[in-house]
């Protein structure tokens, strides 16, 4: 009738939207082709930055396009001033951002993040924590905006102590976060050492954190982020030292032990006697560096002679506090 719209029926709006999709994909597949082109004919100019510019607006996990974007700003710095390339570098933030809103973890756009500040003359770094604090609003177990905010914090010089109190009120807010557990065993070693023990924390502290990952027990017990920490919790014990492996060889007449704690072997260290069908052995210890420092693996130099007999040893090497040994067979040869 006359005066009323006509409303278009469904085979019509599919037919529609399927003809809009060609059209873009069209657009979007010969935008592709014209930048791999360009990035093939060395074509570093602006025009290649617009286009890529147009494609991560409609996809940012597109990677290659973010490594050709890098090639360009590296070239225009060549022969650009500083400021200029300041202006271009903040231009290129202002971009990310609205890549970011698209996909909020996207890896592309967060590593090449990182990349632009590192090569901007003048970062501004507290400005990006306080973009990593936006975006853990919007989703706080965004765990690609945590990677990014440790490489911020590093760059920012933020103190351990004030992440941990970060790391709290995500925690509080929500136990479900396993990036701010995860964040809490990287920054406690920092922050109360066990002075005993490196790479350890106080036993204090660990109880203190004993008792809070109890409290997310209790608030949803079937929730897996807690009881991952719960699990690197009661791992900060140290393993008994032992001999993992023991192994000997002919050419080169050697034995090589891998520990399962590091260990310091040779004069004046720990002892170790090395036996071969029950005689003694002399020779001496390195660690597989050449150097008598700690390590987990130590190689055992020594007279050919010892391995001269084309028969099978029997090699035992045995180690004083810690009291630990093993034995191996060196099978017979040629």
């Amino acid at each position: 009738m006359h005066g009323r719209l006509k409303v278009k029926t469904t085979a019509e709006q599919q037919e529609a939207k399927r003809k809009e999709r060609e059209k873009k994909l069209k657009l979007y597949t010969g935008a592709t082709q014209r930048v791999f082109q360009k990035r093939k004919d060395g074509e570093f100019d602006d025009e290649a930055l617009e286009l890529t510019s147009q494609l991560l607006s409609a996809n940012p996990d597109f990677y290659s396009l973010w490594n050709y974007r890098r090639e360009i700003f590296l070239n225009l710095a060549e022969s650009r001033e500083s400021q200029e390339m300041q202006d271009r570098y903040s231009k290129e933030l202002v971009f990310l951002e609205s890549c970011l809103m698209v996909n909020p973890k996207s890896y592309g756009s967060w590593h090449h993040r990182g990349w632009v500040l590192d090569h901007m003359p003048e970062p501004d770094w507290k400005r990006e924590v306080a973009l990593c604090n936006q975006y853990l609003e919007y989703d706080e177990r965004n765990f690609h905006c945590w990677d990014y905010r440790r490489f911020v914090v590093s760059r920012a010089k933020v103190q351990p102590a004030e992440e941990l109190k970060f790391s709290d009120a995500k925690i509080t807010s929500n136990f479900s976060n396993y990036s701010s557990w995860h964040y809490r065993s990287k920054l406690l070693p920092l922050l109360h050492p066990d002075p005993e023990s490196k790479g350890r924390v106080k036993e204090d502290i660990l109880l203190q954190e004993y008792e809070l990952v109890q409290n997310a027990f209790f608030t949803d017990p079937n929730d897996q982020s807690a009881w991952f920490y719960h699990r690197w919790l009661l791992g900060r014990a140290d393993k008994p030292q032992s001999i993992s492996l023991l192994y000997a060889g002919r050419d080169p007449c050697r034995i090589v032990a891998i520990f399962a704690q590091p260990i310091k072997l040779g004069k004046d260290h720990t002892t170790a006697s090395v036996t071969v069908n029950g005689n003694s052995i002399s020779g001496m210890w390195r660690n597989s560096r050449g150097l008598q420092k700690h390590a987990l693996v130590w190689i055992f130099e020594m007279n050919a002679d010892v391995f001269a007999s084309k028969d099978s040893h029997e090699v035992c090497l045995s180690t004083e506090e810690p009291r630990v040994s093993r034995q191996c067979t060196l099978p017979a040869g040629k």
